[in-house]
């Protein structure tokens, strides 16, 4: 048990990035190796350093969204293990009384081996997740770190100054073009059951990285574009995370900055590089213009149906690598998921029925890799 004190308590709103973690409470977790020679005090020591470093691993959220608290003083316990499977555990944070952060130590005998992080979505995102891993490995090799200036509650207070709610409204203003442009959504949507359909294969990602490698881009674009080849010729609009760090302090922050980007592709390219192209450039604009509150989607996705007699259609494609399950929003219908284990990638699709029937989930991701490993040697007609 570690027993915490004499730290800063602080409470204030929540960033944009942690109210859109609220509706999804996933857990994400991390493996980090123990150095040779290092025992369970020095690990109990490394653990410490972690958690009074960042402010996003003592929080608590006892008002829901209305409020982020920063505990000064509390308490974590430290479990032992032998497996890794063992110290896995999707079990959901309780977010009102628990810290964001769960810490299994697996050990062979008396020697530790590697720490088990299970940490709440409300405290990291992938890149986040990241972040923590660096520093836990840097303090169990005995590093000095200094404390990151820039906290949960720094970047809550800059997104509410009156230049953070400009950049709210622009990208409201620019969303709502967006979904103007979108197809019709078909009646009745989500109305079916869902299905989920995988996919793994060892060549989808390296050809995903040739193609990204071509068309100048990243492997996310060029999964978000063969995900709208997909759909079908015609315009999507296909919805992918957007990490939202623009400052150096903002690099270093753990906490969650990730919301989802709106990006309209065109899927009636004749070539791939061509789709590639439209969605990489139109990819680059949504994620200038993410920083929104996410509450504020499912209202305008409304206001636009009224406008429009028409609900806009729209997808999600996942792209940051992660073993998250998809979790389902009120203005989506599929969702794409990648995950990347070391050997291989796995493709999920989770599908209202509504708008695909069970057999085209695997049509629809085996027509994507195929679609993707055929690129991989060159600009490929549609």
């Amino acid at each position: 048990m570690l027993i915490f004190g004499g730290m800063r308590f602080v409470r204030g709103p929540l960033t944009l990035g942690q109210r859109m973690a609220l509706s999804q409470r996933d857990v994400v977790e991390r493996v980090v190796p123990v150095p040779p020679g290092t025992d369970l005090p020095d690990v109990s020591a490394a653990v410490y350093a972690l958690v009074r470093r960042h402010e996003a691993l003592r929080t608590r959220f006892p008002a829901g969204d209305r409020e982020q608290v920063v505990d000064g003083a509390g308490l974590l316990t430290i479990r032992t293990c032998g497996t890794v499977e063992e110290a896995l555990g999707p079990e959901p944070f309780d977010i009102v009384a628990e810290w964001g952060i769960r810490v299994t130590v697996v050990c062979r005998g008396d020697r530790p081996e590697s720490v088990v992080l299970c940490l709440s979505s409300l405290a990291v995102d992938a890149w986040a997740a990241d972040l923590v891993v660096a520093d836990l490995a840097a303090l169990l090799r005995g590093a000095d770190l200094l404390a990151p200036v820039w906290q949960p509650v720094e970047q809550a207070a800059a997104e509410s100054t009156p230049d953070g709610l400009r950049e709210r409204a622009d990208a409201l203003v620019h969303l709502r073009k967006v979904l103007l442009t979108a197809p019709v959504e078909p009646p009745g949507a989500r109305s079916g059951p869902w299905h989920l359909g995988e996919l793994r294969s060892r060549v989808v990602d390296p050809a995903a990285r040739a193609v990204a490698v071509r068309c100048r881009t990243t492997t996310s674009v060029v999964y978000l574009a063969a995900a709208a080849v997909g759909l079908g010729a015609g315009p999507h609009v296909v919805s992918t995370s957007a990490h939202n760090r623009l400052t150096a302090a903002e690099k270093a922050c753990v906490a969650p900055f990730a919301v989802d980007a709106f990006v309209p592709v065109d899927a009636s390219q004749e070539k791939f590089d061509a789709v590639v192209d439209h969605a990489s450039d139109a990819y680059r604009e949504a994620g200038r213009r993410s920083r929104y509150d996410p509450a504020a989607v499912e209202p305008l996705v409304a206001e636009v149906a009224a406008e429009r007699g028409s609900r806009p259609e729209l997808s999600v494609l996942v792209s940051e690598y992660r073993t998250a399950p998809a979790v389902r929003s009120p203005v989506l219908t599929r969702y794409l998921t990648i995950a990347d284990d070391g050997a291989a990638v796995t493709l999920s699709l989770l599908a209202n029925s509504a708008v695909m029937a069970r057999e085209h989930v695997p049509e629809f991701l085996d027509g994507m890799a195929r679609l993707i490993v055929a690129a991989a040697d060159g600009d490929t007609a549609l």
